[in-house]
């Protein structure tokens, strides 16, 4: 049923076909002369008739999945531009909020993509869009053309948050909202076997390729100095290619642009970046800065001879000495370069293992250009061996190439940005999984993936992408390390604490054996001498406290776990490394001058907020210490030492920081470390969850036009004046580039079950619980929800709260307040009455305990 809109481009639709379940529509549509975030609801059928008129679509949330158009009408054949981003001013963008070329990651590289439209009926984009919630489409050419409706065919799944099996909602409507980041960041960033779309086509002719970062072979990590040797016909616009490259890496990249025929060419092609026949070079990421990933664009040079689309080239490119760049066509020389000249490092950006010269190869046009490539072939330029053929005619290559659709249930860092299976990520993600969604299978398949890239030390790819084949590893680890390595310590750490709340021993005992192996490779790398970890990275430092604290938290959720699966040594060997770590960390690293854990031996009148964060969710800093400081005092002082890291909205990394420089943001993933440390039972410390809750996580749902229902990668820091007024919010802490869905942001997704609901599991195997919730302190005056299986409603009377705890039956649990070590007055169930004590003991499967204040 279609029913009469006052706008005049608008169409409400009353009724949606039942046989498009799997499309999500916009909320609302705008169609002007600029992008507007002020759509008008329910409106899903427009029309454009004016050259460069744009519609504006609002999908309220983050979405993901092939764009899908229905046509219902059009006069002639018209050109039209769609972009799409998280953030509303990407669609003022040239290239939106993109592109992102770090991945391939099974969608598409660009965050603009064009389509000739010649009939009507439906179309869908032959990639994936990772995440959005605003798209617009620009009509490029003279005609008319009408919208039945647009969507995204989803590629993930779209649960209603408020119907999970894990939820929370209190009498403060933004906590609740706040709650709900972490659900939606998981359900979009965690992804379904087969849902993730290839990449590449192969057909007889080779491999078909669409604009894309380009995707490189697997088998070419540890080549250098080589020559590459391909054909390549250029269907559109163009053809791309990469030597000295490894996937999330830097790398020398090359296009091939045809003299761009007016009948294949679409009108808004940038013809300064891409000018016809020529061959374009850079290095970096892509061919244009995107934030923190710089690119270098080196020059352009113009081919001896027109290109045209539709005729098979013979390409030949040269890399040697880590500096001398050459590439000819059809035995035609176009550049031979020395990299030097053009102010290129020999060293690789990213990383100490790889420099310029060494890597693989890789093929992927530039944005809307198709070509097809074959014929490949490498050969060393050191003893003239052939060291690789491929007719890239045999599906075999998506695999090699990193484009085939993907087997697994993974859970990626974020939804369009990077897509790959970060492994200290996941530490935030499996919490937040347990407490929401509850989808265990997500926890299950990614470890799986992620142990079938371990290697014989016990170390896991730290980000395997998906569209690989594992069997590749050896390959990308010449030296025997994924980088990062204190990401090692999290991905325990992530299975144990998930493991903590589920208690799912069934999981766990598939898992345990890799899991074993990692954690020899963290015992193996603390130091004989002095009992501290040597691995650093992400978090800290070696001879650090976070990475030392960290190691502590995982070892001993781990003998939890040994426990649980009667694997007594284990659990046994666990315990006592980590006592002697903690001692360590106590005795080395507590700086009594400055009254908190240093960041590390090298390091010892600087802290950070992941020092103090694991110094607390291990314990080590309620364990006894030869110094003289006891345990609340030492905890106060580790409250009294973030206000040198306060920095609006939230807490900055560290004091070795600066809290002036433009560059610095706040990061939600070490914020949610700390916001969990703040949570603990002995810690109960309001006063900063709450400064966190109404300011850093406040920003992600307070503005309209950066609100993607998720949580966010990074957090702007804001504009205060010297007084310390905020004048001035800061937004997405890396502008565009933020991810607006990332789920290591959303961690008060699972602290706020476990510190306003009270909600802790106390056994190793799900079967012992507490319920302890803050009732006081928050200004609220009710909370109710579902951490794992244990329900919670409280709510305040006069002078009194009543706690309602649904658990599930034949287990047995204590019932008590947060922050108080004596109970005044209480009774269960109208019946048994009492007073003092820590707790109060229930059984069955609902209690109803009434606490008098």
């Amino acid at each position: 049923m279609h029913l009469q809109s006052h706008i005049p481009w608008c169409i409400l639709i009353g009724v949606i076909s039942a046989d498009s379940d799997s499309i999500v529509r916009p909320s609302g549509v705008y169609v002007g002369d600029q992008p507007s975030s002020s759509t008008v609801p329910g409106c899903q059928s427009f029309t454009l008739k004016q050259i460069g008129q744009i519609a504006t679509l609002d999908y309220g949330e983050e979405r993901a999945g092939h764009p899908w158009f229905d046509i219902s009408s059009l006069d002639n054949p018209v050109q039209i531009e769609v972009k799409y981003t998280e953030p509303f001013d990407g669609l003022n963008n040239v290239f939106s909020d993109g592109p992102y070329a770090f991945a391939s990651s099974l969608a598409n590289t660009f965050r603009v993509e064009t389509f000739n439209v010649t009939k009507v009926g439906p179309f869908q984009s032959y990639f994936i869009q990772g995440g959005q919630r605003w798209q617009s489409i620009r009509l490029l050419t003279a005609g008319s053309v009408s919208f039945s409706s647009v969507g995204f065919i989803s590629s993930v799944d779209t649960p209603d948050v408020d119907q999970l099996p894990g939820h929370f909602e209190c009498s403060n409507s933004a906590y609740n909202e706040i709650w709900k980041l972490g659900a939606r960041a998981v359900s979009a960033a965690c992804v379904n076997p087969g849902t993730q779309t290839q990449v590449w086509d192969v057909t007889e002719e080779g491999a078909y390729i669409r604009g894309q970062a380009p995707s490189v072979s697997a088998a070419g990590y540890g080549y250098v100095d080589y020559r590459l040797n391909f054909t390549t016909k250029i269907i559109r616009g163009g053809s791309g290619w990469a030597v000295s490259k490894i996937p999330n890496q830097n790398g020398l990249q090359m296009l091939l642009v045809s003299e761009l025929p007016e009948a294949t060419t679409f009108v808004n092609t940038n013809r300064s970046l891409t000018a016809p026949n020529t061959i374009a070079v850079a290095y970096g990421t892509s061919f244009v800065n995107q934030t923190t990933l710089p690119s270098y664009y080196i020059a352009t040079f113009p081919t001896p001879f027109n290109i045209t689309e539709g005729e098979w080239y013979t390409i030949t490119t040269s890399i040697l000495n880590g500096t001398q760049l050459s590439t000819s066509i059809n035995g035609h020389l176009v550049f031979d370069i020395s990299l030097a000249d053009y102010g290129i490092s020999l060293d690789c950006a990213r990383c100490s293992v790889y420099a310029l010269g060494q890597g693989s190869f890789g093929f992927g046009p530039w944005q809307d250009q198709v070509a097809l490539v074959k014929d490949v072939s490498i050969t060393s330029l050191i003893n003239n061996t052939v060291l690789y053929q491929n007719p890239m005619t045999s599906s075999s290559i998506l695999e090699e190439y990193g484009a085939a659709v993907n087997t697994a249930n993974v859970c990626l860092d974020g939804a369009k940005r990077d897509r790959l299976v970060w492994l200290g990520d996941f530490y935030h993600t499996t919490q937040i999984i347990a407490s929401t969604t509850g989808r265990s299978d997500h926890v299950l398949g990614t470890y799986e993936w992620l142990q079938e890239w371990q290697i014989a030390d016990g170390e896991m790819d730290i980000d395997p992408p998906m569209g690989y084949n594992a069997t590749y590893k050896d390959l990308q680890t010449p030296t025997g390390m994924f980088g990062l390595p204190d990401y090692q310590i999290l991905g325990v750490a992530a299975f144990t604490e998930w493991f903590k709340l589920t208690g799912d021993v069934q999981i766990a005992r598939k898992l345990w054996p890799g899991m074993k192996k990692t954690l020899q490779f963290l015992t193996t790398n603390i130091s004989p001498s002095n009992n501290l970890s040597q691995i650093g990275g992400f978090i800290g430092a070696p001879n650090g406290t976070a990475t030392s604290a960290a190691t502590v938290q995982a070892l001993l959720g781990a003998a939890l776990c040994a426990d649980a699966l009667n694997d007594t040594l284990a659990a046994t060997t666990y315990r006592a490394v980590a006592a002697r770590v903690a001692d360590a960390v106590n005795a080395l690293l507590w700086n009594e001058q400055l009254g908190v854990y240093s960041y590390s031996t090298a390091s010892p009148g600087n802290y950070s907020v992941n020092d103090i964060a694991f110094a607390i969710t291990s314990g080590i800093a309620f364990t006894s210490t030869s110094n003289t400081t006891t345990t609340p005092t030492k905890t106060s002082s580790l409250l009294a030492a973030l206000s040198a890291l306060k920095l609006s909205p939230g807490y900055r990394d560290s004091t070795l920081s600066d809290p002036a420089a433009p560059s610095t943001s706040l990061s939600p993933n070490t914020n949610g470390f700390l916001l969990a440390a703040l949570a603990h039972p002995s810690v109960n410390a309001m006063q900063e969850g709450r400064y966190l809750l109404d300011n850093l996580w406040t920003r992600m749902i307070d503005d309209g036009e950066t609100y993607s229902g998720a949580s966010w990668e990074y957090v702007g820091k804001d504009m205060v004046r010297s007084d310390g007024e905020v004048v001035g919010s800061g937004g997405p802490g890396l502008g565009l580039f933020t991810s607006l869905s990332h789920p290591w942001g959303g961690a008060p997704s699972y602290v706020l079950g476990r510190w306003v609901l009270g909600v802790r599991e106390t056994g190793s195997g799900g079967g012992k619980w507490e319920v302890r919730p803050a009732v006081e302190g928050w200004g609220l005056q009710w909370a109710r929800g579902r951490v794992g299986g244990v329900g919670v409603e409280w709510k305040l009377g006069n002078g009194s709260v009543t706690v309602v705890v649904d658990v599930p039956g034949g287990t047995r649990g204590t019932v008590g307040l947060a922050g108080r070590e004596e109970l005044g007055e209480w009774c269960v169930d109208g019946k048994r009455k009492g007073s003092g004590g820590e707790g109060v003991e229930v059984g069955g499967e609902r209690s109803e305990v009434v606490f008098w204040l």
